[in-house]
């Protein structure tokens, strides 16, 4: 369900391990709208520091086209959470519009007086 990309980063299993406990957790409440999620991690500068690093969280939906989440940063964990924080929104945001009922009032024609 979760694809994790890194590039140029000091990548450990305890980051992996954190990385995908905090997208578990915000996306639990869609997790079966939610059919594949994939994560790039990079760091576009190297050494030198800045605001550099990239976190793309991409995640591919039942129905519908994919919400998709960039995030900078200085460091990794905070920018993971931040970008994990929006995808849960978006989410919701997309499923909450799909599912809202048409009111009675747009079904009208407007008429002219």
């Amino acid at each position: 369900m979760i694809s994790i990309r890194a590039r140029s980063i000091d990548w450990t299993d305890e980051l992996r391990e954190k990385v995908e406990r905090s997208i578990l957790f915000a996306v639990d409440r869609y997790k079966t709208q939610v059919k594949y999620i994939s994560v790039y991690l990079a760091d576009v500068n190297g050494p030198r520091g800045g605001v550099d690093k990239i976190c793309q969280i991409t995640a591919d939906l039942d129905q519908g086209s994919p919400v998709m989440i960039l995030e900078e940063g200085i460091e990794i964990e905070p920018m993971v959470n931040r970008a994990v924080s929006k995808l849960s929104y978006r989410i919701g945001r997309k499923l909450h519009r799909r599912t809202r009922p048409i009111s009675p009032r747009s079904n009208r024609s407007i008429r002219a007086a």
